[in-house]
């Protein structure tokens, strides 16, 4: 089915309640149990490299290819000096078809805009899939994704890896148990104050760079892929992709992913009914604010209220705390940013906390850190199911049907356009209404439009990857 600009609303799946238990696919694995999965890997540099790392200390996986559209940047020498005799390919097209009976599964391990094609082409190739978080760069893209999980019966995880740890276990049992109640919600926040990459820039930013000549390693037209076309700069690679709205999903797609996916999967939130956007500073057109508010929400579900999720971002933007809240320390296991000089104001680690009308509330940092209720002791809160192996763990085994995924599409995806509507708003600096049922942004045809991303078409050649 190929979904016009006008239709793809209209056949969109319902968002509806997750399961509380972790992952909701068969075990119907495609490698014999005590085989090893041949992984191949489009993008092998940075983040990409790290989850090679991570895959390959489970013990359960081999290389069987690498892709990347740069084998020649220094930031695949690493995966080209461990994995020598690995076939290796520019293009991830020509890898599939290379590769035809040779792989297992493949992560994709790229910009954020171009998550999507090489992810389609894995479903419907029949290959398991992992791909980097966020999913996808525009909402269009995220729900043809979610279509394609379920058509295919695909086994696919997005890579928040803090999706196999203890914070969603221990919320979605104390959920289902009734520790804590969503029928008693009165705020939810997640924030992220630390310096970003766009934050060296000021805000200053007055048109996209100027054209530089591009590295004879690079294939620059397949780098762009299926989105706007651009003239080469530095400025666009190496991480600074994230700072640009024609590439990625800035903070709110980068961690928000570790921040709102257990509140949005056990408060069953789908998607809001309404944006808004507030203390934006250093807002331009080309590149992410210095900081903002947003404010998302969402109508009442079943026993729990009509609820606003809120999102602070900015190193002076901090949210108001519960009463006997900490700030904590800086987590050494989260990244600090890069190219950035700037300074966080006050040491308050990414993360989460929501309240209750009945006057306790709960905190929690990133990823997989578990929550505390304030005012409690650890110790003294009740036991919950501890994790067993990581994320890259938990998807090897479900490759191998030993498990299910712990984070497929069908979690992932309404929460990656949670992020894409949020980035709507800021990339207009302006909120706007929301129609969940119908799908469309009500009263605003720009902002509509922005759901299927600033291209609105595909470019020429990429078209195929569209249709489910």
């Amino acid at each position: 089915m190929q979904l016009s600009r006008m239709s793809f609303f209209k056949s969109a799946l319902a968002a509806g309640a997750f399961p509380y238990i972790a992952g909701c696919l068969g075990l119907k694995g495609s490698v014999s149990r005590g085989d090893k999965v041949r992984l191949a890997c489009i993008g092998v540099g940075n983040q990409a490299w790290n989850d090679i790392v991570e895959f390959m200390k489970t013990g359960d996986a081999v290389i069987a290819a690498l892709c990347d559209v740069d084998l020649g940047a220094k930031h695949t020498e690493k995966a080209l000096a461990t994995y020598p005799d690995v076939p290796r390919f520019k293009d991830f097209r020509r890898m599939f078809d290379a590769m035809e009976g040779k792989i297992d599964a493949v992560l994709v391990g790229t910009p954020d805009f171009s998550h999507f094609p090489a992810t389609m082409d894995a479903i419907r190739r029949g290959i398991p899939v992992y791909v980097e978080k966020p999913l996808a760069h525009t909402f269009q893209e995220c729900e043809l994704l979610m279509q394609a999980e379920k058509k295919y019966d695909a086994i696919c995880q997005l890579g928040n890896q803090g999706h196999s740890g203890a914070n969603p276990l221990q919320m979605g049992e104390y959920v289902k148990k009734g520790i804590i109640d969503p029928s008693k919600l009165v705020r939810m926040v997640a924030h992220m104050n630390n310096p970003r990459r766009w934050h060296k820039w000021n805000g200053d930013v007055k048109s996209f760079p100027a054209a530089e000549k591009i590295p004879e390693t690079l294939d620059w037209n397949l780098w762009l892929s299926q989105t706007l076309p651009h003239d080469y700069s530095k400025h666009y690679i190496n991480g600074d992709w994230r700072c640009w709205y024609d590439f990625g999903m800035g903070c709110l797609g980068d961690w928000g992913a570790h921040t709102m996916d257990t509140m949005h999967r056990f408060f069953e939130l789908g998607l809001p009914s309404e944006v808004k956007i507030s203390d934006v500073k250093g807002w331009n057109p080309y590149v992410y604010p210095m900081q903002d508010t947003l404010r998302f929400t969402f109508d009442a579900k079943g026993k729990r209220p009509k609820i606003d999720l809120e999102w602070y971002e900015g190193i002076n933007n901090m949210p108001k705390l519960p009463k006997g809240y900490k700030y904590l320390a800086w987590g050494g296991d989260i990244p600090a940013a890069k190219g950035s000089t700037a300074k966080a104001a006050q040491k308050l680690i990414p993360g989460r906390f929501f309240e209750l009308s009945d006057g306790s509330a709960w905190e929690g940092g990133s990823h997989s850190a578990p929550l505390l209720k304030i005012g409690v002791d650890k110790k003294d809160l009740p036991a919950y199911t501890q994790p067993v192996g990581t994320h890259w763990k938990n998807f090897l085994m479900a490759v191998k049907g030993e498990a299910k995924v712990n984070s497929p599409f069908s979690i992932g995806a309404p929460l990656s356009q949670v992020f894409c509507l949020g980035v709507i708003a800021q990339r207009l600096n302006r909120g706007f209404k929301f129609d969940p049922d119908k799908q469309e942004i009500v009263g605003d045809s720009e902002a509509n439009a922005l759901l299927l991303g600033p291209t609105g078409d595909p470019r020429k050649g990429w078209e195929e990857y569209y249709k489910v």
